[in-house]
């Protein structure tokens, strides 16, 4: 069978491939609360269950608590993201070096995919609860306001009740270039800090992550999200059944497709910031 040395190559393989790079590669998404990945579906929904405030009351010395009847504060999740990727290999191009050509198109496809994930996550900007700023009246960063601004806006999440305690933000590079320009980021980005985007801790953040896919919420004016661990927003995704290798209808040649599905929400508007800020001249 023309092309056969891909069909020796199990499809699961593939997707343990796939959702590894994935997992190493994502910014936003390894943001979120992860616990419902796994068994979605497209057009499916999760359901996430959350209780609403717990009452403290005052302690009285022999006489009966009050217990609380806790509320249903459930949220739906829908799984409306289905993405893929889909690639030939032609039998003449790919003789003795299948697995090596098919990784490296599996690889271009996660590429992508992550891209796509991490913008559709940072667009949620739009249902934080807490900001500094707004779309018509950003902060003006130049490189002597940016520390300014950064620390202004901590300051606002703190006092909206955002734990201190492993803040983070999310930040596009030319915040990054402002921060080092006012001496307070010295390292440069081929340091080991920069792994996975993060590039260290600034102005009251324990984690900085440079994205090239924070969202702009116009023409001019960035968003910086920013909450402590992964309680704000949730993110569920699945290989939508394995990753096909398939003979090519009439040629010598292999088909290669995949498909995400995937969804997202904030959960906790409460728990999230977001800074509006533009770049302007030093």
């Amino acid at each position: 069978m023309a092309g056969n040395e891909f069909y020796n190559l199990k499809p699961t393989i593939w997707n343990n491939r796939l959702i590894s790079a994935l997992k190493r590669v994502l910014i936003f998404a390894n943001l979120c609360n992860q616990d419902y990945t796994g068994e979605v579906t497209a057009g499916g929904t999760v359901k996430i269950n959350q209780v609403g405030e717990v009452d403290v009351g005052d302690y009285t010395a022999y006489s009966d608590m009050t217990f609380q009847t806790l509320d249903d504060a459930s949220l739906t999740m829908k799984i409306d993201q289905q993405k893929y990727f889909a690639f030939q290999l032609d039998q003449t191009d790919t003789v003795f070096i299948a697995p090596n050509v098919m990784g490296a198109g599996v690889d271009r496809g996660m590429y992508r995919l992550r891209n796509g994930i991490d913008q559709f996550i940072a667009g949620k900007y739009t249902e934080a609860g807490v900001t500094y700023g707004s779309a018509t009246a950003p902060k003006n960063a130049s490189s002597g306001t940016i520390v300014q601004y950064l620390a202004e806006f901590r300051e606002t999440i703190l006092e909206a009740d955002i734990p201190a305690e492993g803040l983070w933000a999310t930040v596009p590079p030319w915040i990054f270039t402002k921060l080092f320009l006012a001496g307070v980021a010295d390292k440069t980005p081929n340091a080991d800090v920069f792994a996975n985007g993060w590039i260290g801790g600034i102005a009251g953040f324990s984690r900085l992550y440079m994205s090239n896919n924070v969202a702009m919420s116009n023409t001019t004016t960035t968003t910086v999200l920013a909450s402590a661990g992964n309680e704000a927003m949730a993110y569920a995704a699945a290989i939508s059944g394995d990753i096909r290798i398939l003979p090519a209808p009439a040629r010598r040649a292999t088909n290669v497709d995949g498909l995400w599905v995937y969804g997202g929400k904030v959960v906790r508007p409460d728990r999230l910031g977001c800074l509006y800020i533009s770049e302007v001249a030093n």
